[in-house]
């Protein structure tokens, strides 16, 4: 399995894996994205992540129902996004939070892990 990825490294990949399911998820190509990992938790930025069409409904006044779809999207595939900051944190995620919003087009997917083990 090799060493565990720290610091930098850590955080870049989990950037990518998120980024990689959103792509799975939307059909979208790449987002910016930005993770933080403080203790327990795990915060991943993504900007400029809607799709054609949901900018369109955005333009279009539907924001709230993209916004909407979005979390209730996510959090069908929140075991995905759990398996992924799993896997590379090498610990268990024990809450999983997703928030959108569509301008600026931000999301953040938050992941609480459980307590380094003694």
């Amino acid at each position: 399995m090799g060493p565990a990825l720290q610091g930098e490294k850590l955080t870049r990949a989990i950037s990518a894996a998120v980024v990689a399911l959103y792509g799975e998820i939307y059909g979208r190509g790449r987002t910016t994205a930005h993770t933080y990992l403080n203790d327990n938790v795990v915060v991943c930025i993504l900007e400029d992540m809607l799709t054609s069409a949901e900018q369109q409904r955005v333009a279009n006044g539907a924001g709230q129902e993209v916004i909407e779809a979005r979390v209730a999207f996510q959090t069908d595939r929140e075991d995905a996004f759990t398996a992924a900051v799993e896997k590379l944190t090498r610990r268990p995620v024990v809450g999983f939070m997703s928030a959108n919003q569509t301008s600026p087009e931000i999301a953040c997917e938050m992941f609480f892990l459980a307590p380094h083990p003694t």
